[in-house]
């Protein structure tokens, strides 16, 4: 055998023939140790797969389920009794998402702590104070009897896996790594993933403690930097359907005064505590697209539906694909959430459904008096009263003794201010109205019983949370549109603002009433269009809310009215090229007023005298070569495209040119802040700038200026001098991480990416993104398109895929299609599947396997 040279130092050295044979033998020992570890490895962790194909599962069951996986992992499941079927479900769900349905029970119920260690304590302690584990209960006191035997049949499937799994060492790998078993599954675990889904599609929160801290910086003039205006105003669902008389949203005069007497000029909040206490706020940006097309406009004459929920991306996904057929009561497919049972999403054979976020104002955040001879005293009309204490018990990995949690319960909820030990100043509690007790778990059955639009639609009633704009479709050709939610009646307030939790006048006056929540069936236009626009329009009596982002619903409905206008039917591929759309109508609304004041501003027009004397840089040809290509710019985010990529580093860093650089907290991606500079942009007399430019100098055009050459120059530093070679999809990256991942080698095993993308946030084909690293990282986990003239005419796609288990086939294999803007089809009936495989689970007392 030739002796190969091996460099060292710059060296040439060959070794002696004895020397390379021991060593070629300890190396080729290694590697036969390391491939053996791996396939070890690789068997071991495979036992934790399900078997897909002829195994037979001894199970308490009453009779004979019958489970089916297609070739993407996605069980259907029949059974003739409907305990059976949910046992089964859970079993099924657990097999393929165990870890996560532990961590979100844990992370919602201020458990982490426990498996994870001191680094989840501030985690815990914010969701102990929140308080979903608390209204759990409520939740179940609603369970009908169907219900409870549903949730608890549901529960006991999920527990048998576990049990089997851990006593067979056929865990999943994340159990192994963190070295804990999973309790029991509970109803209450079920109820808190309820609560916590309504929790992540609340995002008011922060927006308030954001308006809350400028109010206390700059008094009643902090009302000029959230001025009355109506971005396409708002693009209503429903304009003049409802009747009734406009709320104004002016700040009544009792409140003006009150925001102008706490102000200091100082700020609420240590930059450190603002962030800690808002780490964990739902993220405003969550949101989707659907909508509906009357048959009278489609080539199949029936309607067509489309649903494409956006949230976070990670490993798993938030959805789980589900399939579920009941002998003689109903037969669902679609996805639910991990943890709870049903299909939430989907089609029955006779009704279609999809949600978006209502984007409705769900909580208020109550200013508290504390009794100063008594801390755990607050003043309420005129008298003390006494918060209930409760004392949480939070175990942490490694500790002997649990960390005790004081929470404190005032008639306004639980005092938040006290979460970390550098919180805000001011004493706060929270009211949501997710805690109140609903009706979610019996919906969802009502719902998969459903054989029309309006059983359909009777079937909502009681959601709580999360608060959802449903729009469906049925076999007789109706489409309809219903906003659910339980949105507070607020006398005194509009909600943008804390409010005095001491003062009775700005207690909730209960609810919108049930039959007056904004709804809608077979409109006259044949369609209807839902994408966190306005649910009403302005004759709307309640006030539902004011973080509304209507760029998405402008688009689909240009689509919409633009094929109506050519006579075209609309077809199912029509419907999935509008969820991949990557058209920017906001770009399309303001890239030419930031490009008009970049090309005339001229500083010795504006009176301010900071101004006096300053002059203007020269554009250089980069600068002028790149406002060249914005002015032919078509507003598509392609990933080739250089324009999106200026846009979005222009547009992003507009808030913190104007914002952040003057207060301790930053609001650069506040849905609130966006919203007013879109409103200053477009109009000249705004109010902001106005204020803005009195006390802080900041003139539009020249902010605008500024912020050109600054993302001129960002982008160079991305990709170089020649902007007709930069491409956003470069920039803006599709990564997917476990939630273990952010720990090395562990993101090496678990995450996945990249992959290039466009579009944006303000795009149908909704890639929203984090603007320090480009990733994205919100964007619609599940695609989900239907004509209802045949039960096999849907399909969805579901990122990255339908099992948690790393080394299942069915860990990544969606991605591809999905970033294609691909689909598959929803195997509904029986007739239709080949070659899947087959799982049964028959009695225990059955015999032997």
């Amino acid at each position: 055998m030739k002796t190969e040279p091996i460099t060292w130092e710059g060296k040439t050295r060959f070794f002696h023939k004895k020397r390379v044979k021991v060593i070629t033998g300890i190396i080729v020992a290694l590697a036969v140790l390391i491939v053996t570890g791996l396939v070890f490895a690789q068997w071991f962790i495979s036992k934790s797969l399900p078997d897909l194909d002829g195994a037979v599962v001894r199970a308490p069951v009453s009779a004979e389920v019958e489970v089916i996986r297609d070739d993407r992992g996605v069980a259907q499941i029949k059974a003739g009794k409907m305990e059976d079927l949910f046992f089964t479900q859970g079993y099924v769900m657990a097999q393929d998402r165990l870890f996560q349905m532990d961590m979100t029970r844990r992370l919602a119920g201020g458990r982490l702590a426990e498996v994870v260690g001191e680094a989840a304590l501030d985690s815990d302690k914010f969701f102990r104070t929140y308080g979903m584990h608390r209204s759990a209960d409520g939740l179940i006191a609603e369970f009908n009897s169907e219900t409870a035997a549903m949730v608890e049949a549901f529960a006991s499937g999920v527990t048998a896996y576990i049990n089997k799994a851990f006593e067979n060492n056929e865990q999943p790998l994340e159990f192994r790594i963190l070295d804990y078993i999973p309790e029991p599954w509970t109803a209450e675990d079920t109820a808190i993933a309820v609560k916590y889904m309504g929790y992540t599609l609340t995002g008011n929160f922060r927006q308030e403690l954001e308006n809350y801290q400028l109010v206390k910086m700059f008094g009643e003039e902090a009302v000029h930097l959230f001025p009355e205006y109506h971005i396409n105003d708002d693009f209503p669902v429903i304009d003049g359907e409802s009747g009734g008389s406009a709320r104004k949203n002016q700040i009544d005069p009792a409140l003006s005064a009150y925001l102008n007497s706490f102000q200091t000029n100082e700020p609420v909040f240590k930059a450190e505590g603002f962030n800690k206490i808002t780490a964990f706020a739902p993220d405003e940006w969550n949101g989707s697209n659907n909508w509906a097309i009357s048959g009278e406009y489609t080539d199949s004459g029936y309607p067509l539906i489309a649903d494409d929920p956006h949230l976070g991306l990670a490993i798993p996904s938030v959805w789980y694909q589900t399939h579920l057929e009941l002998e003689d009561d109903f037969h669902s497919i679609g996805v639910t959430v991990p943890g709870i049972p049903g299909v939430v999403l989907g089609h029955n054979g006779h009704v279609s459904w999809g949600v978006t976020s209502l984007s409705a104002d769900y909580e208020d955040i109550f200013l508290e008096q504390v009794n100063p001879e008594n801390p755990n005293e607050y003043l309420f009309d005129g008298e003390w009263e006494e918060a209930e204490l409760i004392e949480e018990e939070i175990y942490i990995d490694g500790k002997d003794r649990p960390y005790i949690h004081r929470v404190e319960l005032t008639r306004n909820g639980p005092v938040m201010n006290k979460v970390t030990e550098d919180g805000p100043y001011q004493a706060f509690s929270l009211r949501w109205s997710g805690m109140e007790p609903g009706e979610e778990l019996n919906g969802i059955l009502r719902v998969n019983r459903s054989t029309d639009a309006n059983e359909f639609m009777n079937g909502l009633d009681g959601f709580v949370t999360p608060g959802l704009s449903w729009v469906f479709a049925d076999t007789d050709g109706n489409i309809g549109f219903r906003g659910q939610a339980l949105i507070p009646v607020r006398p005194q307030s509009d909600g943008r603002f804390p409010v005095p939790g001491w003062d009775p006048d700005y207690q909730w006056d209960g609810f919108i009433p049930a039959e007056d929540l904004p709804e809608i069936m077979n409109p006259d236009s044949g369609y209807i269009v839902t994408a966190n626009n306005k649910p009403a329009g302005e004759d709307y009596g309640y006030n539902i809310g004011r973080s509304f982002y209507p760029y998405r619903a402008v688009r689909l409905t240009e689509i919409i009215e633009e094929q109506l206008a050519s006579g075209s039917p609309f077809t199912l591929e029509d419907m999935g090229k509008m969820q991949s759309d990557f058209k920017n109508t906001q770009a399309r609304d303001l890239l030419p007023l930031l490009v008009e004041a970049v090309e005339t501003w001229d500083p010795s027009s504006h009176p301010a005298e900071s101004l006096e004397g300053e002059e203007l840089d020269p554009l250089s040809e980069t600068e002028l070569e790149t406002l060249e290509l914005l002015n032919d710019w078509d507003f598509i985010e392609r990933t080739d495209s250089p324009e999106a990529l200026v846009w979005q580093l222009w547009y992003s860093s507009l808030p913190q040119h104007l914002f952040d650089r003057y207060l301790d907290i930053e609001l650069s991606n506040s849905l609130t802040i966006h919203r007013v500079i879109t409103e200053a942009a477009q109009h000249e007399n705004s109010l902001l700038f106005g204020f803005l430019e009195e006390d802080w100098h900041i003139p539009f055009p020249k902010a605008a200026r500024e912020t050109f050459y600054e993302a001129v120059e960002m982008a160079k530093d991305l990709q170089g001098n020649q902007p007709g070679s930069w491409a956003w999809g470069e920039r803006h990256q599709l990564e997917f991480d476990h939630p273990l991942g952010s720990v090395w080698p562990l993101q090496l095993l678990f995450n996945l990416g990249s992959w290039e993308t466009g579009g944006s946030g303000a795009t149908p084909g909704a890639m929203g993104y984090d603007t320090e690293t480009g990733i994205t990282n919100h964007a619609a986990g599940w695609r989900f398109i239907g004509d209802l003239s045949s039960v096999n005419g849907f399909f969805d796609v579901m990122v990255p895929g339908q099992s948690g288990q790393w080394r299942s086939p069915h860990y990544d294999d969606q991605i591809d299609t999905w970033v294609e803007g691909g689909y598959y089809p929803m195997i509904y009936d029986k007739a239709e599947r080949n070659d899947m495989n087959r799982v049964v689970f028959i009695p225990e007392e059955a015999g032997t396997e």
